[in-house]
């Protein structure tokens, strides 16, 4: 596997973990478990405040004791950030732009890689 075919698989799997994350975050609000006192509440704040930062501009991540208008409010600009900026980068695939292009639209190096997974796996763990 060469280096843009990893950046277009970590981008495809940031993809996946923002959607899953978002829905667990918003079923957790919806049926009652998802508090400030929570784990799932935390952990969704963590992993927000970190994903906010693969997409630019989007919207600060709510804290874990935000109000759950708030955190409905994050959810819903962050999946149409998250959605807008897929699509940007879904627009290139069939531009042979050279890696050093990659990772600067990307913003994908190994350090990324490695805490995108850590704060998905947080949230994942939790029921």
């Amino acid at each position: 596997m060469n280096e843009i075919q990893i950046i277009q698989s970590q981008l495809a799997t940031e993809r996946l973990h923002f959607t899953e994350v978002a829905q667990a975050c918003a079923a957790a609000l919806d049926n009652g478990t998802f508090s400030a006192r929570s784990d799932l509440a935390v952990a969704c704040a963590d992993y927000f405040a970190f994903a906010v930062t693969r997409l630019g501009g989007n919207p600060r991540a709510p804290s874990a004791d935000a109000a759950a208008d708030r955190w409905h409010e994050f959810l819903r600009a962050f999946n149409e950030q998250a959605t807008k900026h897929f699509g940007t980068l879904d627009a290139l695939l069939t531009r042979n732009l050279p890696v050093s292009e990659w990772r600067a639209l990307a913003r994908i190096d190994a350090d990324s890689i490695f805490t995108e997974r850590a704060f998905y796996g947080r949230v994942k763990a939790l029921p």
